[in-house]
């Protein structure tokens, strides 16, 4: 089964790909957040052309009163996603996800599709 990744930000979204069977994730690309609709539309292009089963959203799971914020913004968005593209969508907790993208790369700015890998590993890792 074809999992995407997706490391939800305001400005832009990292996506990665994996594969249920292989339980691994790769880097796919990143997409400007420019609104709902426009950003709906790219996904659901992806997911048709990569034939996508599953969904993984990274959670921004912090005590710091900001990300909550955050939170609410990413499930409002992962409830949405659930609606419109009639797929299943979970949540990942995403702490470090961008700290571990940014020591990977090497980076003092981490790519969002490195981030949204890191994630989508993660779910495959705790699925053990």
């Amino acid at each position: 089964m074809k999992i995407l990744g997706l490391d939800y930000g305001e400005a832009k979204v990292g996506l990665a790909l994996g594969d249920s069977e292989t339980r691994t994730a790769l880097p796919y690309k990143i997409i400007r957040n420019s609104g709902w609709n426009n950003l709906l539309l790219e996904l659901k292009s992806i997911c048709r052309t990569e034939r996508i089963e599953k969904v993984v959203v990274g959670l921004p799971i912090n005590s710091a009163q900001g990300d909550s914020v955050l939170m609410k913004q990413v499930t409002e968005f992962m409830k949405r996603l659930r609606e419109a593209l009639a797929l299943e969508v979970f949540g990942q907790d995403e702490r470090f996800s961008t700290r571990q993208a940014r020591e990977l790369i090497d980076k003092k700015r981490a790519d969002d599709d490195i981030a949204a890998m890191l994630i989508l590993q993660s779910y495959f890792d705790c699925q053990s």
